[in-house]
């Protein structure tokens, strides 16, 4: 499922939009800026560029100029957020020339130091805030944060020590990324009236003097920002240090530097996971609205969608057990018809399938012994007793009977008795072969005990 992440970047009077559109393992960009009249067209406008109304899904951030907001650098023997937050209103009173009360103040996780902690805030005009959201067409919803310039970008360009300069049409920043933090800026207001000569004085003075400050030099230099001219540009080439591509594994080297900070700002919102972790001045009666009421209104319609889908289950499950009775009623009823056929009549009814299976193995018993096809044991009984002569005397002790052959052992006569019998039971049809297995005389020698085998032809069943 894919996500939306939009930076924008509002400055005198031209909108400029990045979407970054994440999908497994793949980042799509789309770049767009357009001019405008009035907060009323910039709503439109801004509405049209990101495609409708944004997505609850959806992250949209913008950022205030870096003029309008005040920073401090505080240290606290604490880290809890609930009491820096406490304490902080207190602090920065003392600290800043502006009554608080007209404030709105945001502040970054605290640092780690040796004996205590140290603490980023950051305030900025309720009045920049509320001007701000008339540029948006659903202000209770989006933009979902607002931060502070060059702040805003940090997530983007911590992870290299480096020196940004960011170039407004209104203003100036130079600032200094080290230790994974934004160490520190300077601010140069009012550009407008700045020729290009002044501004990269500002910037070599300033770039000299944050470097000396950590005790280092020839950091590279990112260098972004609608006002950054040709010939700015060339000059800072010239100046033999690196410049660097923000975030070139994103959005390549094409990557102007008119839209580099609303590509960027949407780029942090991508890649930070803890909201905290940033500036937002969406608070108070500026903090997103309505929220809770869309994520009810989709519950509402999840709770009704999965009441329908138990209702409807419960409605097939009890159709399906409808359909499972009335099989079960129908395979009884022919239970008992089949046990009536086949059961003797006053056969009384107590389990019929024991019942049935009972008398299946009499009837296989029967079928046993009379066999199929004219080959079961009272067959070959009645073979036996046509083919042997009434003039042979002869006492048959044991008959054996099985599919493929039968064994005849008995009493006679003589030797030339059994010879004789062996000669009529050869000639019947129903034998393949006849054979005298043993014969000899009895005790008082004047009988003889025979024993035959008779191969039945074509087999008989059990």
């Amino acid at each position: 499922m894919s996500k939306r992440f939009i930076g924008i970047d509002m400055e005198g009077g031209v909108a400029r939009v990045a979407i970054l559109t994440a999908t497994a393992g793949r980042i799509d960009v789309e770049l767009d800026k357009r001019c405008y009249a009035s907060p009323e067209e910039a709503a439109l406008m801004i509405n049209e560029m990101i495609g409708g109304d944004a997505a609850l899904s959806d992250r949209m951030a913008v950022a205030l100029p870096c003029r309008v907001g005040l920073f401090r650098r505080l240290r606290f023997p604490f880290r809890e957020k609930s009491k820096i937050a406490a304490a902080l209103p207190l602090e920065l009173s003392s600290q800043l020339p502006v009554p608080l009360e007209e404030h709105l103040i945001s502040f970054l996780p605290a640092r780690a130091r040796e004996n205590d902690y140290e603490v980023d805030a950051a305030v900025v005009n309720r009045l920049e805030v509320d001007d701000l959201l008339t540029h948006f067409s659903d202000p209770q919803q989006n933009p979902r944060r607002i931060d502070l310039f060059p702040f805003a970008l940090l997530p983007v360009l911590a992870k290299q020590e480096g020196i940004l300069i960011y170039s407004r049409k209104l203003e100036v920043v130079v600032a200094l990324i080290y230790d994974g933090m934004l160490r520190d800026y300077r601010l140069l207001p009012g550009t407008s009236e700045s020729s290009e000569d002044e501004i990269l004085d500002f910037i070599s003075s300033q770039v000299s003097q944050l470097e000396n400050s950590i005790g280092t030099e020839g950091l590279p230099l990112w260098v972004i920002g609608a006002g950054v001219s040709e010939k700015i540009l060339i000059e800072l080439h010239r100046s033999e240090r690196t410049i660097l591509i923000p975030a070139e594994d994103v959005f390549g080297s094409e990557l102007s530097c008119e839209m580099a900070p609303a590509a960027l700002l949407a780029l942090s919102e991508l890649r930070t996971v803890k909201k905290s972790e940033q500036f937002n001045f969406r608070q108070g009666e500026f903090a997103v609205q309505g929220q809770l009421e869309i994520f009810r209104a989709k519950l509402v319609v999840a709770a009704l969608m999965l009441l329908l889908l138990l209702a409807g289950t419960g409605v097939s499950m009890y159709l399906g057990y409808l359909q499972k009775t009335r099989e079960v009623s129908a395979l009884k009823q022919q239970q008992t018809q089949l046990f009536n056929q086949l059961m003797p009549p006053d056969t009384p009814l107590v389990d019929i399938p024991l019942q049935i299976e009972s008398q299946l193995q009499e009837l296989q018993q029967q079928v046993q012994l009379f066999g199929l096809g004219g080959h079961g044991a009272a067959t070959v009984l009645q073979a036996l007793s046509n083919g042997i002569s009434s003039e042979i005397k002869v006492d048959v002790r044991e008959f054996s009977y099985s599919s493929e052959e039968v064994r005849l052992n008995g009493v006679t006569d003589s030797f030339d008795a059994v010879n004789r019998i062996t000669e009529l039971l050869t000639a019947n049809p129903l034998f393949q072969s006849v054979e005298i297995s043993n014969a000899k005389l009895v005790a008082d020698n004047d009988q003889v005990d025979f024993e035959l085998r008779l191969k039945l032809y074509g087999g008989g069943g059990r």
